[in-house]
């Protein structure tokens, strides 16, 4: 028990000062995104904050002096604030110190100043025999940063290269990064600072930045997305094709607008994105938002397979295999499925046999009419950052194979007050064959399933009921009223 006590003081006595440096951290950062936003008292409260030896604070004002951040900018002042936090142990504004003396910026060049604060850099933690590979990889930043002082259409190169540094290599190179003024604060705050000047791909990353917790904002969507929303503007055409996602799926806040999804796909794809050409091809596959196009489904795809993209080969298969806008071809679809998973590009008979009896099957049920059933599975409370009161979840299965497609559902809700209120729900095809597989998982060939988005909370009850006011769908390539026909039950 006294081990185990000592052991416990131990590991609290290493927790207290990273729990400081945390909380220090987010001190820090508020400070300056509140300088950022003109307001003179954090600028005092940072100033006071460096007069305590806060390295981090030092370092921050130097940042501030070094771009002007609401003050003119002072390169001298900027070394004075970094070489004063290099000196608090190394930890901070060692490679900013150093940088200036290095390529000559505001002063002289002095390679002998240079190595002076490059030796106070802390190397505590840092492997001996990697060093000196990180220290290169950190010079290789500063230059590109010293060419960015003479050319613009170098900033998104840094910027992508601290990301680098700072978000995806190993625990050492992220620390060495943090020690060397390529920390995420700084680089958030630089690339932050240069995104004003309305270059998509600066406003990209630092959307990019919010949206892998760069930080301290607790809705790190929100935030995110208003950067992806500059840059999609400006023309990035990965933010147009994200953008298309969140309208089309109702994320981030954003409510459902498939219109407008559609209409940053369409830009995206207009660019090349291949994510976007296949994003939109599912539009015209899926026929939720608009009714289904199998022709210009397939053209989308073929193109976006074409271009290169492995996400087109898996629709591409299903049009094959289930005849969709193309004539059934069981050794195309194998083909098309073979290039999405990398499989080995010979033979496979069980899906090839599969495939040929579904087809068959086919031919043989669109001879006589399904029966379809409505069936609300359950209601999921809240939703989309919390804009939604709840989704009612519900599905729809056939009782024999055959297409099932365009199928849209009048449904009328009813709660305990006697209110009503209607929702159009729409579902993606489904019948079509046997595979019980979609987008790779296992699935209920003979079902699909749709969510209704409530704002309110007036129908999220356990007393609520529902009825069919109107169904329509395209059975078997034959357009029909369901309640007409009778084929749709509950």
């Amino acid at each position: 028990m006294r081990s185990s006590s000592k052991y416990l003081a131990i590991a609290l006595l290493l927790w207290m000062p990273l729990c400081a440096a945390d909380q220090n951290d987010r001190e820090v950062d508020v400070l300056y995104d509140r300088i950022e936003q003109q307001d003179a008292k954090a600028y005092d409260s940072l100033v006071a904050l460096g007069k305590k030896q806060d390295a981090q604070a030092l370092a921050a004002l130097g940042f501030i002096q070094e771009h002007g951040v609401t003050v003119p900018k002072n390169i001298a002042a900027a070394i004075r604030y970094y070489a004063q936090a290099c000196e608090l142990g190394g930890y901070y504004g060692c490679g900013n110190a150093a940088y200036f003396y290095d390529y000559g910026i505001g002063v002289a060049k002095d390679p002998d100043q240079a190595r002076h604060y490059h030796r106070l850099l802390n190397m505590d933690g840092i492997d001996k025999a990697y060093a000196a590979e990180l220290r290169n990889d950190i010079r290789l930043a500063y230059g590109i940063k010293a060419r960015a002082e003479a050319d613009a259409t170098s900033r998104p190169t840094l910027i992508e290269y601290a990301d680098r540094l700072a978000g995806s290599a190993d625990s050492e190179m992220r620390v060495m990064a943090d020690r060397s003024g390529f920390g995420k604060s700084h680089t958030l705050w630089l690339a932050r600072l240069w995104a004003q000047g309305g270059d998509p791909t600066l406003n990209y990353l630092v959307g990019h930045f919010y949206n892998f917790g760069w930080s301290y904002v607790d809705k790190k969507d929100v935030e995110a997305l208003k950067w992806f929303r500059r840059a999609a503007q400006a023309g990035d055409a990965d933010s147009q094709n994200l953008l298309g996602q969140l309208y089309s799926n109702g994320e981030w806040g954003i409510q459902a607008d498939p219109q407008s999804g559609m209409h940053w796909f369409e830009l995206s794809a207009a660019q090349g994105n291949l994510d976007a050409i296949v994003n939109l091809g599912n539009i015209y596959y899926q026929g939720e938002s608009v009714r289904v196009d199998y022709a210009k489904a397939h053209t989308l795809f073929q193109q976006a397979a074409t271009l290169g993209s492995p996400r087109a080969a898996s629709p591409l298969s299903w049009m094959y295999y289930n005849g969709q806008g193309v004539q059934a071809d069981c050794d195309k679809a194998l083909q098309y499925r073979q290039m999405r998973y990398g499989a080995n590009p010979s033979k496979d008979p069980r899906f090839l046999s599969t495939c040929k009896l579904d087809q068959a099957s086919r031919k043989r049920a669109a001879q006589t009419q399904p029966i379809l059933t409505l069936q609300h599975k359950s209601t999921f409370r809240g939703g989309n950052e919390g804009t939604l009161a709840c989704e009612p979840h519900f599905s729809v299965s056939t009782n024999q194979m055959g297409e099932i497609a365009n199928l849209r559902i009048t449904i009328e809700f009813q709660n305990d007050k006697g209110e009503t209120s209607q929702r159009n729900v729409a579902f993606a095809p489904f019948g079509l064959n046997t595979m019980n597989e979609k987008n790779g998982r296992d699935a209920n060939s003979f079902e699909e399933s749709a969510l209704v988005p409530m704002q309110t909370a007036d129908f999220c009850g356990p007393d609520m009921q529902y009825r069919i006011k109107a169904a329509t769908a395209t059975v078997n390539r034959w357009n029909q009223d369901l309640l007409a026909t009778g084929i749709l039950k509950r």
